[in-house]
């Protein structure tokens, strides 16, 4: 299964960085394909995503509807999550401390492989660095 990881510095608390990458319902402003996310029971959510045109069997984007794992990890500011479904993917997100700010790097593991999932993951961190700080490319 082809793995993507991708970093950015960002000049944020790593705590606030954290607190707001943990809550759920944030996760439709950061997350590129994310549309809607609710959460379920314990580290359960559903989740609506549009996938992109290059994701999907057709030409056309397709809406999808998943429930999916998210847990959180409080004591060492990490995310994952992951799904079984026919679109399986899992990842994990890190928050580190760097200089007066944080490192904030997105992993990926997925069926699919394509250029445009790390397109995906800059869009995601533009969106962390857009929504919680300013920034600086590794």
């Amino acid at each position: 299964m082809p793995e993507y990881q991708r970093s950015r510095t960002i000049k944020a608390s790593p705590d606030e960085l954290f607190d707001f990458l943990s809550r759920v319902e944030n996760l439709p402003k950061y997350f590129a394909r994310l549309t809607e996310a609710h959460s379920a029971t314990g580290d359960e959510v559903h989740v609506t995503a549009k996938l992109p045109p290059e994701a999907t069997p057709g030409a056309d984007s397709e809406t999808v509807e998943a429930d999916a794992t998210f847990s959180i990890d409080a004591d060492h500011r990490a995310i994952s999550w992951g799904t079984e479904n026919e679109h399986h993917y899992r990842g994990e997100l890190q928050v580190t401390p760097v200089g007066e700010g944080a490192s904030i790097t997105v992993t990926l593991h997925t069926e699919h492989d394509s250029a445009q999932i790390n397109d995906g993951i800059d869009e995601t961190l533009d969106n962390i660095q857009e929504l919680v700080g300013s920034s600086s490319r590794p």
